[in-house]
């Protein structure tokens, strides 16, 4: 399933690099695209404007000066770049026919920008204007934290709350720290949080119960409502990413073996020309690197589609034989049995992840991953709290009640249920924008198949 808008983004942000590199091929593309596409998807979340091409002098205002430094943490010399990189985007914008009417002067919106490049600096550099978390996890990077190591987080979180009362209290209103009474040791941090997880596996799990961060749900008595859940409309595995993914190789792979690398994945050829299929960027090192890929193989694999003998791969008919999506290969007016195969391929992949380790792919966050899949899946989808939720904003991390600090166990329970989906919208299982999350009818039909199997050793139950 495609949101309409993030793909028209996606479009327009590919075009941009082939644009970008015609006029300079040793231009930093892949940078400029993540901060235009950050830029872009704050602009349609957070101002309510999500045309790429639409850019009035108000708009930009805001988003540079306000929701930038208010959202994102990013160190000063990607803060210096956003300008010149949005000036070249409008140029673009202009050039290629997608600057939008309503927008401002078009000759004019190179000068009014370059106008914000101080005022943008000025406010990403002001603490008043971030929140108290973009504050405190600003400081972590300052300091050479990897804020997207779950590891490395804790540690430093762990840290933070260590310090005493008003040093905690100047950093989340200044982001700065300059002596404090313990300076961060990260080796230390580390070594503390991993006894502390040590010692909370040897007293048993103690993160029970609805996750604090997930809407609480309706009484279903402790069972899993299943009314409606059995997805048979052959649009929903049709519409569904990973499914398309899993046909692609198929279709790819054909009735010959095919040869695969010494790591057993397709080699770049076959990679770059299934994603070329899927309509994807393409040019992959190794099939490794592009999640959309490797989820798909794999879950084939394990399902019993797919079959390595030596250097080779081939088709197997599976648990439940591959059709293709439609008679004429366009997606449309899917054929009897591709529901099924969709089905299977789905709820393999949730089981697949379910028996793997942590370490080896599988889930992080159980029994709060089910109970996540469970909103996601719900017509309002999810919207998951950010790494650390203003509490004016968003569900408040529980406190310790020993040292009235942040529940460290409850904060890795948000991680590890974030990374979770993550990998899901990474494979395509889930819809991802943003914060937000959405689901299925076919993905709640795999979840469950997920429950039926193993729901007993998670607490959960079908009613």
């Amino acid at each position: 399933m495609t949101d309409p808008q993030r793909s028209e983004r996606e479009q327009v942000l590919t075009e941009y690099g082939s644009w970008r590199l015609t006029a300079d091929q040793d231009a930093p593309v892949a940078e400029e695209i993540r901060t235009l596409e950050t830029l872009l998807r704050l602009k349609a979340e957070q101002l309510d404007s999500p045309d790429p091409g639409r850019w009035t002098e108000e708009l930009a205002t805001e988003l540079l000066t306000v929701v930038v430094p208010r959202t994102v943490i990013q160190p000063r010399e990607h803060v210096m770049d956003l300008v010149p990189t949005l000036i070249r985007f409008v140029t673009y914008l202009r050039e290629t026919g997608r600057w939008h009417p309503a927008s401002m002067s078009a000759t004019e919106a190179a000068g009014m920008l370059g106008g914000l490049e101080f005022a943008a600096l000025e406010a990403a550099d002001d603490p008043t204007r971030r929140s108290f978390s973009t504050n405190i996890l600003g400081h972590g990077m300052a300091l050479g934290v990897d804020l997207e190591d779950e590891d490395e987080l804790a540690a430093f979180m762990h840290w933070y709350n260590s310090l005493p009362d008003d040093e905690r209290l100047a950093l989340s209103e200044t982001g700065r720290l300059a002596d404090p009474v313990r300076p961060y040791d990260r080796e230390a941090a580390l070594r503390a949080v991993q006894a502390e997880g040590r010692a909370a596996e040897a007293e048993g799990p103690v993160a029970a119960g609805w996750p604090w961060f997930l809407p609480e749900p309706e009484d279903s008595g402790g069972a899993l409502l299943v009314d409606g859940a059995a997805a048979e409309d052959d649009a929903h595995y049709a519409m569904n990413d990973f499914v398309q993914r899993a046909a692609a190789l198929l279709e790819h792979i054909g009735e010959q073996p095919r040869k695969v690398t010494g790591t057993g994945a397709l080699n770049r050829a076959d990679s770059a020309a299934v994603l070329e299929r899927l309509g994807l960027r393409s040019s992959p090192r190794t099939m490794w690197e592009r999640p959309e890929l490797a989820g798909a193989w794999v879950t084939l694999l394990d399902g019993g589609w797919l079959e390595i003998s030596g250097r080779t791969v081939r088709r197997r008919p599976g648990p439940v034989p591959y059709v293709p999506p439609s008679a004429d290969g366009s997606g449309a007016a899917p054929v009897e049995g591709f529901a099924e195969f969709g089905h299977a391929v789905l709820t393999a992949a949730l089981l697949g992840k379910d028996a793997r380790d942590a370490e080896d792919g599988g889930f992080r966050g159980m029994p709060g991953t089910i109970a996540a899949l469970l909103v996601a899946c719900s017509p309002q989808g999810l919207l998951m709290p950010g790494a650390l939720p203003p509490p004016a904003e968003e569900p408040q991390i529980p406190l310790d009640p020993g040292t009235g600090e942040w529940d460290r166990t409850e904060l890795r329970r948000l991680f590890a249920v974030r990374r979770d989906l993550d990998d899901l919208a990474g494979m395509g299982i889930l819809d991802c924008e943003g914060r937000r999350f959405a689901g299925s009818a076919a993905v709640m039909a795999a979840l469950v198949a997920l429950v039926r199997d193993r729901g007993a050793e998670h607490g959960f139950t079908l009613g």
